[in-house]
């Protein structure tokens, strides 16, 4: 069975993310995605990740916040700007090593979940493995993704 994503117009294509994340990055857009058309393909060949899913959506933009989301859930992630039907831009965001406001605390007992007012911040780094390393710098929790 041969599966066909087709050609977008206009939109956004995200592509070589981990198998499996795509999902999460849906997640990411909640509202912006009612009416929009969305092709999503999991755990397809990749020669780079072995496995990979592949996000296109059509007319929808993303800002430098939703880019670093995204690149903190899939650190391999391209993000392709189509316009006229054709690659405008593509856009590999690079995470640095010290995030803040852009993710919340995970871990329940965070301060950051009890004060609404500060601003998360979380020391960012590579593992050896290739996992990427988040420790929230209130509470000290690590999580990777």
């Amino acid at each position: 069975m041969t599966m066909r994503i087709e050609r977008i117009n206009n939109g956004i294509v995200l592509d070589h993310i981990k198998a499996g994340m795509g999902i999460h990055i849906l997640k990411l857009f909640e509202v912006e995605l009612l009416h929009t058309k969305i092709d999503y393909a999991s755990y397809i060949d990749s020669p780079s990740l072995g496995m990979k899913d592949i996000i296109k959506i059509e007319n929808l933009d993303v800002d430098p916040k939703m880019l670093m989301k995204m690149a903190l859930l899939a650190p391999d992630i391209t993000i392709s700007f189509i316009r006229d039907g054709h690659v405008d831009k593509k856009v590999k965001p690079e995470v640095p090593p010290l995030v803040e406001g852009v993710i919340n605390c995970p871990n329940p007992k965070c301060i950051t979940q009890q004060e609404v007012y500060l601003t998360s911040r979380f020391q960012v780094a590579f593992e050896e493995d290739g996992r990427l390393r988040q420790q929230c710098l209130f509470c000290e929790h690590i999580f990777y993704s």
